[in-house]
């Protein structure tokens, strides 16, 4: 049987001195024991360990309560056995799924007028049906085809007789022409308005559909802001606000805000006199579908949703530093090659290829003072901020285009060079996966069907060592992280990449093993084919 109590009462080995930043920590020492003691309780319970297996964030805190004692609260994020809540885990901040909720009213209701479409949108297909088939329509077409026809035997009747017609002859055959024309028109205005007359019906069922959706759409919209008035947040301040204040009133939360377990775990900590010592969410089971997560792997709080929940319920916080952030200050742009129209140079990792929202250092800035005597556009192609290896800087316009049009074309040819966390099952194989951004997750991306862009990477693992694998990537496309997405997912290589803070393990001072090794382009003024190598600065030996 799982907890029977929230608070899980624990010593811990160790406690650190600062809550972590929920959108980039490591885990504490005490959050893993936490975690470990979570997995162990979870052995006996089968039914829960077995519906977890499908897939879950689950959330830790670690707390002291006001007699001083140390111990755990668990969450998890969204629903367990289809319900918000379930023993030994933190109860939702608000919980829309009582029986007798206005939530499931209202649910009820809104069911009920999408059933009204579905009926109306059945015998609007039959009204349509009969309208095409209504016989005053039909009676209406064969009487003009019929008298078509009439018209055209009738011209070219007077068009064999006109050569040798008298004058009075021919006014009269312009009579009979202009009479049949008026008759024709006649009976083409008949035609219309049979149709219009047959489609009253589906013109009334059409409107009926969409009054319907516009009702459903205002109690859908209406019930969504009832609930995000019922989700109600503190801070350390004591101070409260619901999602609509968090949000904005001119800005819905997003679907499934304060639902997450980061925001449900310090909620229940205020309003239980608990002080929040050390936070991590984990994933648990399987990864959902298009997305990367790994069981057991520690993930950020997502942005869509609990960011701005987050940032007011820990305002005043004093939290720890950042630990995560690879310090490459002493490492420099090496330039590997320039002439008047290109300058190749090799990027360190932790540095961005073009400037951000608030114009830090970046190969963009940097070629910006090194090549002041053009101001036209430099950066044709990008890497990751975490990724090093080689880029290509254009000095010219021309020189611009003719390498952009060879990116695009995909006539440039890459290597890149990654070390995994794991050893991949399959060690050599071509990815094609398409890859959209997740819009709950940015910057991550997904894979998707519908939505997604095509991406394709070969991969071939060339070394192993201590469970990790040195891999060769041929990527032929360029999405954003398609390297890192296609290595990570389940549907890829399943391994991630070491240092890869968005889709594998983070790690203290780090830096994401992904290098851009080698490139090969053909020059834009000679023509000439051009191959540049710089080694990647990481192997297995």
């Amino acid at each position: 049987m799982f907890f029977t109590t929230i608070f899980h009462k624990k010593d811990f080995s160790s406690l650190p001195s600062k809550l972590g930043d929920p959108f980039s920590y490591l885990p504490s020492d005490a959050v893993r024991e936490a975690y470990n003691d979570f997995l162990i309780h979870l052995d006996s319970d089968e039914n829960l360990k077995t519906e977890l297996e499908k897939g879950k964030m689950i959330g830790v805190l670690v707390v002291k309560n006001n007699i001083g004692e140390t111990g755990y609260l668990i969450s998890f994020s969204g629903q367990i056995f289809g319900k918000n809540e379930h023993d030994g885990f933190v109860p939702p901040v608000f919980d829309i799924l009582t029986p007798d909720s206005y939530y499931r009213r209202g649910e009820k209701k809104i069911s009920a007028k999408s059933t009204d479409i579905k009926h109306i949108e059945s015998v609007l297909k039959s009204e349509s049906a009969m309208a095409v088939k209504n016989a005053i329509v039909v009676e209406a077409e064969t009487r003009l085809a019929e008298y078509q026809a009439f018209v055209k035997e009738q011209k070219a009747i007077r068009d064999s007789l006109r050569g040798s017609a008298t004058e009075e002859e021919i006014r009269t055959m312009n009579n009979e022409s202009s009479s049949q024309k008026n008759q024709l028109k006649r009976l083409k205005q008949e035609v219309e308005a049979a149709k219009v007359a047959a489609n009253i019906p589906v013109d009334n069922l059409k409107k009926q559909i969409e009054d319907l959706k516009v009702e459903r759409e205002n109690m859908s919209r209406n019930l969504q802001r009832r609930i995000f008035r019922d989700f109600r947040f503190h801070n350390t301040k004591g101070e409260e606000k619901t999602l609509l204040d968090i949000f904005s009133d001119e800005v819905m939360p997003p679907s499934g805000a304060g639902e997450c377990a980061a925001p449900r775990l310090l909620e229940y900590a205020y309003r239980n006199d608990y002080q929040p010592i050390s936070m991590a969410e984990f994933w648990v089971g399987e990864s959902p579908s298009g997305r990367v997560r790994h069981s057991g792997t520690y993930y950020h709080a997502c942005r869509s949703k609990c960011l701005p929940i987050m940032n007011f319920m820990l305002e005043g916080v004093d939290l720890e530093a950042n630990k995560l952030d690879f310090d490459y200050e002493n490492e420099e742009i090496k330039t590997l090659y320039r002439d008047d129209d290109i300058l190749v140079i090799s990027k360190p990792s932790g540095l961005l290829s073009v400037r951000g929202k608030e114009c830090q250092t970046s190969v963009e800035t940097w070629a910006e003072k090194i090549c002041a005597d053009y101001d036209g556009p430099k950066i044709v192609h990008r890497l990751d901020q975490d990724t090093s290896g080689i880029m290509i800087i254009a000095l010219n316009i021309n020189a611009f285009h003719n390498l952009q049009k060879q990116f695009e074309t995909h006539t440039i040819q890459k290597k890149y060079v990654a070390m995994t966390e794991t050893i991949p099952s399959i060690k050599e194989q071509t990815i094609i996966l398409p890859l959209a951004p997740d819009v709950a997750n940015r910057p991550m991306q997904m894979v998707s069907k519908e939505f997604g862009l095509y991406a394709e990477t070969y991969y071939k693992v060339v070394a192993e060592k201590d469970g990790k694998a040195l891999i060769d990537v041929y990527p032929k496309t360029g999405r954003t992280h398609q390297i890192r997405m296609h290595l990570s997912c389940k549907d890829g290589a399943n391994s991630p990449i070491l240092g890869d803070r968005l889709y594998g393990s983070k790690s203290i001072n780090c830096r994401l093993m992904l290098h851009a090794e080698k490139i090969t382009f053909t020059h834009p003024s000679t023509n000439k084919e051009m191959t540049f190598i710089d080694k990647a600065p990481f192997f297995l030996t």
